[in-house]
């Protein structure tokens, strides 16, 4: 082999390591920003990622997550509205959304407020 050969050769052996290690990096790093975001109180970040496999049920998880925290947040909010600044303590809200597990408890206890 000449050395332009070998000199291709290994570019293109690193090319693809690189390309390996970028794909494998990069939705550890979109997991990374969106939680973190989540930790700050953003709730806008999603993953975007193109992710296949164990990794796209991953960003699923995330996004709903970021999803259900949206919901029960607007709804904790309408509901705060509603029995806090229009004085209809007492009253229960209606759920207007789909919650579950912790979420939903909190919002029962709100309500039995």
């Amino acid at each position: 082999m000449t050395p332009s050969v070998v000199t291709r050769s290994w570019t293109q052996s690193v090319e693809s390591v690189n390309a390996l290690i970028e794909a494998l990096v990069r939705p550890t790093i979109e997991m990374q920003r969106v939680i973190g975001a989540v930790a700050d109180g953003d709730l806008s970040k999603k993953m975007s990622s193109d992710v296949h496999g164990e990794m796209l049920e991953l960003k699923s998880t995330i996004n709903a997550m970021v999803d259900q925290l949206n919901g029960f947040v607007s709804e904790l909010t309408r509901v705060t509205r509603e029995v806090g600044t229009e004085g209809k303590l007492g009253q229960a809200s209606a759920v207007t959304i789909e919650v579950g597990g912790v979420w939903k408890d909190l919002t029962d206890n709100v309500n039995q407020i």
